[in-house]
């Protein structure tokens, strides 16, 4: 029957959470040194410095530009106002109307058929027409899709090799395998 009770000094589970309870402060504690640290900077920053006469010449310095600003906007707008004046233009003249002309009339042209087969494209899918289906054509490669390296292994637009590729996927795996086998050790 004593078996049913705890005995004081039996493990209840609050150790595995101690570690968990000691990150949480510690974590806690630095969330409030930076509010503190945020704080003095601000504070320190909005003193006065006895800077007030600067200011004062500044925003005086910036309502002279803004009046230079504002008169040279109004300039620019008289300028091309007057260029928009209308200007004295020449009156029109009478210009003489064309003279009557003889409607064209329709010719007898041979019309010329060919006595081939109809050609039919070739199957590989081009757009000429050798009505055997062979070509002359030979392909040529696009220097865009090329991938910017002197070789042909290369990913395009990356300069990775594909055996680099290859690796860093292999890493990456190995990664995930390690953080599993770290999550449950």
């Amino acid at each position: 029957m004593s078996e049913d009770y705890l005995e004081e000094g039996t493990d209840t589970g609050n150790e595995n959470r101690r570690p968990f309870l000691i990150l949480t402060g510690v974590l806690a504690t630095v969330f409030i040194l930076a509010i503190i640290c945020i704080g003095a900077v601000l504070a320190i920053r909005n003193r006065g410095n006895g800077n007030g006469e600067e200011v004062a010449i500044r925003l005086t310095q910036n309502a002279e530009t803004l009046a230079r600003n504002a008169l040279v906007t109004q300039t620019v707008a008289a300028i091309e106002t007057e260029a928009a004046r209308p200007t004295n233009t020449i009156a029109p003249t009478n210009t003489p109307r064309p003279a009557n002309t003889i409607a064209p009339t329709s010719t007898n042209t041979p019309v010329v058929s060919s006595a081939k087969e109809t050609e039919t494209p070739i199957a590989n899918g081009t757009n000429v027409f050798a009505g055997n289906g062979a070509t002359d054509s030979t392909p040529t490669a696009i220097a865009g899709l090329s991938g910017g390296g002197s070789d042909d292994s290369t990913l395009p637009e990356t300069g990775i090799d594909a055996w680099m590729a290859v690796l860093a996927g292999v890493a990456l795996i190995g990664v995930l395998f390690g953080a599993r086998r770290l999550r449950t050790g």
